[in-house]
Formats: structure tokens, C-alpha cells, sequence
């Protein structure tokens, strides 16, 4: 394909005393040989080039003669001037005879290596039955997701080119504050929300603005470890506090760190065991707060999908909660993964130090998905559709569990999934969790054993399955397929 060149083209200085016409020819072979006039492109004209690098333009015609003649251009009337696919057999002038040399590792701060050390995180374009923590996205309403963008390609003006306030849209602010006081019993305000593209984020966020160097970090043994290096990268200490039945053990975090500054929660209901707070330890987890002088993040994705009785109630609906509680959460599993846009739920007295580091970082998410939510929002559309997603879900969690006792009766152990979109269940002890993931994987199912949530102490014999992103029958299908893994273990009765 031709392309043309009409901008200003950018060649190797010209030595003192050079002749003007060798030094264009060789300048010109040098920037076709190393790619920055590729085969196909089209030259300056010979006036531009003249005027551009105060060169006659007899000079220039005189190079491009000489450039065609040795098969470097060709030339064409009323076209232009293009670069060859292929140079002449013989290059007129030699290319430099360079040492390869092995590149040199970067040189990064601590906070670098923490975050390089954890990886890409790429998700896999492929979700396979039974794995966790995924929505179906094929039951959004694309259609009226499309037709609200469709009146917003209209910008309305030239306030939209201008930075939004770094809170984020007040009317959304508003909006969200009233869909958590109504669906999740929040009290909150606009002015105590933030407006950030992802949770990663809004959690790298509250790591500079919360830690030194040092601080320790009480996170859930067992945890998922996604978040963990955030709180790494901010040279923090991670404290593995164990869970057991009645949620996060308050007691053995204060004898492992009892001045920490943050204890993050995975959730009202704990991922993976699926446990919740009993009364006793949520209050427990805020007396140690307020006397710590600490922060409890609790970070919720799941709080949308209550599927059997009442919704588990936040932390910060708990006495002294509003003002040592952070939620962070997001919309992205009760919309879809790509919408950039989560919330962090803050204290009172975080609101100022916050918004200043959000002005100051830029971390702010795009104002066209920001006023696209709140007329999905405005409209209704995202009641209906959570509506729609927790009788579907409710419907698919109640067909695993229906195929689960009939295909092993009381030999798998579980809990009716009360919220959320996966469901933990429980082996007996002399079965290796980790063996049948493998064997399971084999057969084209995932099953995420609870060992792999493992940080330090020891956890039971468990799998868990995710259910909400599969139709009924891939989720009866993924149960036989898993009976004959299992019954290769030990057969069930």
C-alpha cells in the first residue's frame, strides 16, 4: 500500500564541510534501510524537501536521478515519489558492523519490581464451566446499552473536552449513594464517594494514601491473591490472618500485628469459603480498628447478587463502621468486564486527602461512561437487569446444587449459595483438592481448589465452582463430567 508523506521529515544531521547532495543521497538510504521510510511510502515533493532543509532544488532533483537510478524509488507523473519494495542488489553504501549486545535488565524502584513480579493478569478469553467469580456478559442488554451511547455521541458542548472534577460526576455520585442505601442498606452520600476506572485502582489508591513502608496488612488466609501486590508494591507487610467458620479470626490478627494499619475483607460473604462476620467478630474487627487506629477495607463485587433471603449486611452498616470502614466495589460483573468505571466508599475524614492524590495522580475514568451509566441508571435499566441476572443465577446455582446430592448425596458438603456466584464445597479429608482440579482439567472443566487461596495456614479439602456465567444444562453436563473425576477418587455413597 502507498502512503503518502506530507509531513516534515526528520533526517541525520548533515557534518560541517559535507557536500550537500552525497550527504541528502546517503540520508535518505539510511532512513528507507531502517524502516522509517518503509517500502511503499511516498517521499516529499522536491520543493517541500528543498524548503524543509535549506537545500536548492536542483540538489534535491539531482538525489532522487541518482536514488532512481540505483532502484531505491521509482517515479511516477502526477503522483509522486515512492520507496521500492526492493533496493538495489548491492547497497552504495555499507551498513555499519554492530556487536549485538544482551539487553540490560531495567533498573526498577522496589514498588516496580513488586508490581513486574506479579505478572500481566491477562484473563483468559475462555471461561470454562465451573470457573469462578464470572457473570454471564451474553444476558446484558446490549442493545439498550448501544441505543443511550447512540444519544451521547452527541457531546452537548465544549465542557465535555475539559478535565471532570476528580470525585467524579456528582449526578452519578448521586445516583450510585442512592442504589447502595436502597439495595445494600449503605448510609452514604455523594460527597463520601470517589469515581475510579477499576477496584485495582481505587486499592492503589488507598495504598499511597494510607501506607508507609513497613506497615503491616491483614488480609484473609485463605484470599484471592489478586489485589495482594498492590499492598506489596507500597512496601507493605502482609499478614496472613487466618478464617476459619465465624469469618475473619480478629483475635489471632492482634497477636500477629496488633498496630497494622489495614485488614482488607474479600467481601461480606468471604471468598472462597463462602463464610460471613458472625456479630461477634465484626465487632471485634471495628473495636481493634478504632483502637489500632486502622482502616478496614472491605472490597465487594458480589453484594448485587443476593439469590436466597436478605442481603448480607456491609461492616459499615455496623456501629463505628462509617467511620473506619472503606468499600471499594464496581458494576463490572452486573454489567460487563470492559466498563471502566468502580466506586471506594470512604470515611468521612478520608474525602479531602483523598480527592487532592486523585487530582493529582489523574486517576480518573472516562465522562462519556460515566454519564452512559447514569442514564442506564436514570432510566431504570439497571434495577431491571439485576432484576433479570439474580433470577437467572438463583435459577443456575439451584441447578448445580440439585445435580450436585443427586450425583454424590452427603458426600460433598456445601452451603445453599445464599450471595454471590460461585459455591464452595467441601471433600472429605482424604481427598487431594488439588489432584481432581487437575484430572478435572483434563476433561474441559475448571474447579479452583481452596488450597489455591492458600497464603500460610492450613485450609480444608475444597473446590469451588462458579455457576452464574453457565446455562443449566452446561452446568448438569459439568457435574457428570466431574462425578467421573471424583468417582476415580473415591465412590461417592
Amino acid at each position: 500500500m502507498r502512503r503518502a508523506t506530507e509531513v516534515l521529515l526528520a533526517l541525520d544531521e548533515r557534518p560541517e564541510g559535507n557536500n550537500r547532495q552525497q550527504w541528502l543521497y546517503k540520508a535518505l538510504c539510511d532512513a528507507m534501510r531502517d524502516g522509517r521510510l518503509p517500502a511503499g511510502s511516498r517521499l516529499p515533493t522536491t520543493r517541500s524537501l528543498a524548503r524543509d532543509h535549506g537545500l536548492s532544488r536542483s540538489t534535491v532533483t539531482l538525489v532522487f536521478e541518482r536514488l532512481i537510478a540505483d532502484g531505491y524509488i521509482s517515479s511516477h507523473v502526477g503522483r509522486g515519489s515512492f520507496v521500492e519494495a526492493r533496493g538495489p542488489a548491492a547497497s552504495p553504501v555499507a551498513p555499519p558492523v554492530t556487536t549485538a549486545l544482551p539487553p540490560a535488565p531495567p533498573l526498577l524502584s522496589h514498588r516496580g519490581r513488586a508490581l513486574a513480579a506479579r505478572g500481566t493478569g491477562v484473563p483468559d478469553p475462555w471461561v470454562r464451566t465451573f470457573q469462578p467469580d464470572c457473570g454471564d456478559p451474553g444476558l446484558f442488554p446490549m442493545e439498550t446499552w448501544a441505543r443511550l451511547a447512540g444519544r451521547r455521541q452527541h457531546w452537548q458542548g465544549p465542557h465535555w473536552l475539559y478535565r471532570q472534577h476528580a470525585q467524579g460526576l456528582r449526578p452519578l455520585r448521586e445516583a450510585l449513594a442512592e442504589h447502595l442505601g436502597v439495595t445494600r442498606g449503605l448510609r452514604c452520600t455523594a460527597d463520601q464517594l470517589l469515581i475510579v476506572p477499576s477496584v485495582r485502582q481505587g486499592l492503589d489508591l488507598l495504598a499511597r494514601l494510607l501506607l508507609d513502608p513497613g506497615d503491616a496488612v491483614w488480609v484473609e488466609d485463605p484470599s484471592p491473591a489478586e489485589h495482594h501486590g498492590l499492598f506489596e508494591a507500597a512496601s507493605a507487610r502482609l499478614i496472613p490472618v487466618p478464617v476459619d467458620h465465624d469469618g475473619l479470626d480478629v483475635a489471632a490478627g492482634a497477636r500477629l500485628a496488633p498496630y497494622a494499619r489495614l485488614a482488607q475483607l474479600s467481601g461480606a460473604v468471604q471468598r472462597p469459603l463462602g463464610v460471613t462476620l458472625t456479630p461477634a467478630r465484626r465487632r471485634a474487627l471495628l473495636d481493634w480498628a478504632a483502637a489500632a487506629q486502622a482502616y478496614v477495607i472491605e472490597e465487594e463485587h458480589e453484594a448485587d447478587f443476593v439469590l436466597t433471603g436478605a442481603p448480607v449486611p456491609s461492616l459499615r452498616q455496623s456501629e463505628g463502621g462509617e467511620a473506619r470502614v472503606i468499600q471499594v466495589g464496581c458494576l463490572t460483573h452486573s454489567l460487563f468486564q470492559g466498563l471502566g468505571l468502580a466506586y471506594v466508599l470512604l470515611p468521612d475524614a478520608l474525602v479531602e486527602p483523598a480527592c487532592a492524590a486523585l487530582a493529582m495522580t489523574g486517576q480518573q475514568p472516562s465522562a462519556l461512561e460515566q454519564r452512559l451509566l447514569l442514564d442506564f441508571m436514570d432510566q431504570g435499566e439497571l434495577a431491571r437487569h439485576l432484576r433479570s441476572l439474580r433470577e437467572r443465577y438463583a435459577a443456575r446455582a439451584a441447578a448445580l446444587q440439585s445435580a450436585l446430592d443427586r450425583h454424590f448425596g452427603r458426600w460433598l458438603h456445601f452451603a445453599p449459595v445464599r450471595q454471590g456466584l460461585s459455591l464452595t464445597v467441601r471433600l472429605p479429608d482424604e481427598v487431594d483438592a488439588e489432584r481432581i482440579a487437575r484430572r478435572a482439567a483434563a476433561v474441559g472443566v475448571t474447579l479452583a481448589p481452596l488450597s489455591a487461596y492458600r497464603l500460610r495456614h492450613p485450609v480444608p479439602q475444597g473446590l469451588r465452582l462458579g455457576f452464574a456465567a453457565f446455562p443449566e444444562n452446561s452446568l448438569k453436563a459439568g457435574v457428570e463430567k466431574l462425578a467421573g473425576v471424583l468417582l476415580g477418587a473415591r465412590g461417592p455413597g
